[in-house]
């Protein structure tokens, strides 16, 4: 939805008002269509109703950019949709679902699950993806995402975001995953710092968390997001270097002792 959004305002920017409506090939502008899209869910009819869901924003879409060039947009019938694996993220190879070199964006909001809460097949999984990290047990669930991203976007040029539980930016989680994330030579490029977590969902999870956007390449322009006492207004800074602790430093992190500094 929202990059059939973008897609909609960048039309009305080029083409708005310019061009006569009844000569503008509308079918043939518009780019972005469902079969772009690929998915991974661990659950077989949640993975079947977002392909569905995708079929519907479509229609809508078609629909809200008709209004606003004045002609239809038809994509009847269906014979493209939204490719989502029933799987689980944590055990597929990703390029089974899409070949990394085809890949543009990652994005995803991971399971909110501490270390302490994890079943033991999470934990098994957890531990299949970051055993080889040292002091992984003390690991959110959420982090076994970015090892296996920062192994899937190697060699490639796209970019990844996961929402992510905050811990994993503080205290001891910091300082056990992300020397083994910039060791594998993960490049942070956006990063939204504590927010309040938002659902529409009943019994909505009272969480906070972070986005962070990272590629396994020097990222030219890297962007803070802020969150103050209005999170509906945060407020952006651009970074030279955005660090473990999602501020502009040297990526450096704090890890335990066992004797004194001095």
């Amino acid at each position: 939805r929202e990059l059939r959004e973008l897609e909609l305002q960048i039309l009305q920017r080029l083409h708005g008002g310019q061009i006569d409506s009844a000569r503008l090939l509308l079918d043939a502008l518009l780019r972005v269509d469902v079969d772009q899209m690929h998915g991974i869910e661990i659950e077989e009819w949640p993975a079947r109703i977002a392909e569905v869901a995708m079929w519907l924003i479509d229609h809508q879409m078609n629909q809200k950019v008709g209004e606003a060039f004045g002609q239809p947009v038809r994509r009847l019938p269906l014979v493209k949709s939204a490719k989502i694996a029933h799987a689980n993220a944590l055990r597929i190879d990703w390029n089974d679902v899409l070949p990394a070199e085809e890949c543009s964006f990652v994005v995803g909001n991971p399971p909110f699950v501490g270390k302490q809460h994890m079943d033991p097949d999470q934990s098994a999984d957890l531990d299949a993806i970051c055993g080889h990290i040292k002091g992984s047990g003390v690991l959110d669930f959420v982090t076994a995402w970015y090892v296996i991203a920062t192994k899937y976007l190697k060699r490639v040029q796209a970019v990844a975001a996961f929402v992510s539980t905050n811990s994993i930016t503080q205290g001891e989680q910091a300082s056990v995953l992300w020397p083994a994330l910039l060791k594998s030579g993960i490049d942070i490029a956006i990063a939204h710092r504590t927010f309040s977590w938002i659902s529409e969902a009943r019994g909505k999870a009272h969480v906070h968390v972070v986005i962070i956007g990272f590629a396994m390449h020097e990222c030219s322009r890297k962007v803070i997001i802020d969150y103050g006492e209005d999170e509906s207004r945060p407020s952006s800074t651009l970074a030279k270097n955005i660090n473990p602790y999602l501020v502009d430093g040297p990526d450096i992190v704090v890890t335990a002792r066992s004797t004194p500094i001095c």
